[in-house]
């Protein structure tokens, strides 16, 4: 059994997460995580990614975050309310399924949606990228509030102010930059990290 476990969307969560939760106080020191393979699957096979967590894991509670831009790029909602009502609902039936099972079912499912996408949370410590290898710091002169809002395209944006030759893809470069990331400084600057970080923050306490 474990405290807190993750289900994410894709590769970039999948690689940034225990760097990143590592940071954030108050979390547990191990917190298993399935990567999903994209929203779609998500969407469609919730229950079979919860089934396999808590068949294997027992955590008490589950995060599952999702990127908005992705579902609204495949007119699969109109709004975050929408994807996180509809993932929340099909998490609920999983749980309603398995009430009469033998399966040690969480205390909590949270459903966390990235505004508007997981790289936008990588934009919010605008701070920490001036000082990494990976960036120009003389070309990030911008000054945000919530990068939610005024990033419109977060991979666009960490993608001009990178140094020379650098290829944000490669999963080496890709740690690099996650490993940077300061959660307190992030959750300043992007309201829908702040949600996932008060989810993920006291959970052994909220749970206990």
């Amino acid at each position: 059994m474990v405290d807190l476990a993750l289900i994410v969307e894709g590769h970039c969560e999948y690689d940034s997460f225990p760097s990143i939760i590592s940071k954030i106080p108050n979390t547990p020191h191990y917190v298993p995580i399935i990567n999903a393979g994209g929203i779609g699957n998500i969407m469609k096979n919730v229950h079979e990614q919860l089934l396999a967590m808590i068949k294997i894991h027992s955590p008490r509670k589950i995060v599952i975050t999702l990127d908005y831009r992705d579902a609204l790029k495949e007119n699969l909602v109109q709004d975050c309310i929408e994807l996180k009502n509809m993932v929340t609902q099909k998490c609920q039936e999983f749980v309603e399924s398995q009430l009469n099972g033998s399966l040690n079912m969480p205390n909590n499912i949270v459903v966390v949606i990235a505004d508007k996408t997981f790289e936008s949370w990588v934009c919010a410590d605008f701070i920490s990228l001036k000082n990494n290898e990976n960036f120009n710091s003389e070309l990030i002169t911008e000054e945000f509030q919530n990068v939610d809002i005024e990033i419109p395209n977060p991979s666009q944006w960490l993608t001009s102010k990178l140094t020379t030759d650098i290829d944000i893809k490669n999963r080496r470069n890709r740690v690099k930059i996650y490993k940077s990331i300061d959660p307190i400084v992030a959750r300043e600057k992007s309201k829908s990290f702040d949600k996932f970080y008060r989810e993920v923050t006291n959970t052994i306490i909220n749970v206990a």
